[in-house]
């Protein structure tokens, strides 16, 4: 089952009788049924994104690997090193994940 129309993730396409949230739903979630869910395919590519961090590569080089791998980003195209950057950011830091109650 698809969580998301794979050509769009914006949040905003959400039916209009359940809850939507402005914006792009960030990478490795998904919305279903106005819930924001783990993206368990976006996910594997979180984990690799993370381990390759930690591994001492820059953003920069992250996104330099995932394309040589030929791995594509949610909209199909290469990856660029802000996005790569910013998903770091959102799953290395202290703040609450999307999704978390304390939002």
């Amino acid at each position: 089952m698809s969580l998301r129309n794979p050509f769009n993730g914006n949040a905003t396409k959400i039916d209009k009788t359940k809850n939507k949230r402005g914006g792009h739903t960030p990478y490795g979630y998904a919305y279903l049924d106005g819930q924001l869910i783990i993206d368990p395919k976006e996910q594997i590519i979180v984990r690799k994104i993370l381990k390759l961090h930690q591994s001492g590569l820059s953003g920069n080089a992250i996104a330099r690997e995932l394309n040589n791998q030929k791995i594509p980003s949610r909209n199909g195209k290469l990856w660029s090193p802000p996005v790569v950057r910013e998903i770091i950011k959102r799953n290395t830091s202290n703040r609450t994940k999307p999704g978390d109650s304390n939002e």
